[in-house]
């Protein structure tokens, strides 16, 4: 079943006829050609996941509509994005894996820096495809760049556990208590050895993926789903 996003669900009931905005109309009636009858879901980003069905006149019915309950753990991602097309395929998986939150770090090795208006356009737009890809009710949420020290503080103060990408020996953690969980990965050329101490100084577990150097998509798709994996298992 093909996903459509549409912003408004929360003012809707089962039976309304909606109106997909322009780009999501163009798709659904001249791209995959729907006739009337066929099936749809709709997503708003937030929680929301609806069925309905194609009606005449470019319009559908909503005929379910439920509140999905917020994944648990919930994942944190604390990035230093790489350069912007090794970053959007990176972005689009994350969302699949069911990241909760995306903030982007501002390391001392830093390759990309991505201002304001590239956060709430290109990588929202990539970030609600790959919902609609996976059916995934929530987006990550997106937050402006912060430089290491306050974003060492935020995952101090937000999460039940911090990791962070490392080759050294990493240390066990009991995860039945853990709820929220945050992921560090940093920049090409790896975190400097300030910046290791200051996690570790927070309390933060290093945590080694595989025996060889990753590049930064590679390490923060697999170490999501390391830690996704890690943690249902209570």
């Amino acid at each position: 079943m093909h996903y459509f996003r549409y912003d408004w669900l929360e003012q809707h009931k089962e039976g309304d006829l909606i109106e997909l905005d322009r780009a999501e109309s163009n798709h659904l009636f001249r791209i995959l050609r729907a006739c009337a009858g066929m099936t749809i879901g709709l997503l708003d980003g937030r929680g929301r996941r609806a069925r309905a069905v194609v009606e005449e006149k470019n319009t559908v019915c909503l005929t379910e509509m439920e509140l999905v309950p917020e994944p648990v753990p919930t994942v944190v991602l604390y990035l230093a994005p790489p350069k912007k097309q090794k970053n959007d395929g990176l972005l689009k998986a994350v969302t699949e894996l069911g990241v909760r939150r995306i903030q982007p770090l501002l390391c001392e090795r830093s390759v990309s820096v991505p201002d304001a208006d590239s956060i709430a356009g290109r990588w929202h737009d990539l970030l609600f495809e790959a919902c609609k890809q996976s059916s995934n009710a929530y987006m990550p949420e997106l937050s402006a760049p912060v430089r290491m020290q306050e974003a060492v503080n935020d995952a101090a103060r937000s999460c039940d556990a911090v990791f962070y990408g490392s080759p050294r020996t990493e240390r066990s953690v009991c995860c039945s208590t853990i709820r929220t969980v945050g992921f560090f990965v940093g920049p090409e050329g790896g975190f400097t050895p300030e910046e290791e101490q200051l996690m570790e100084s927070a309390g933060f577990l290093p945590m080694r993926i595989g025996c060889w150097t990753l590049r930064v998509e590679t390490a923060a798709v697999a170490g999501v789903a390391v830690l996704l994996d890690r943690l249902s298992k209570k």
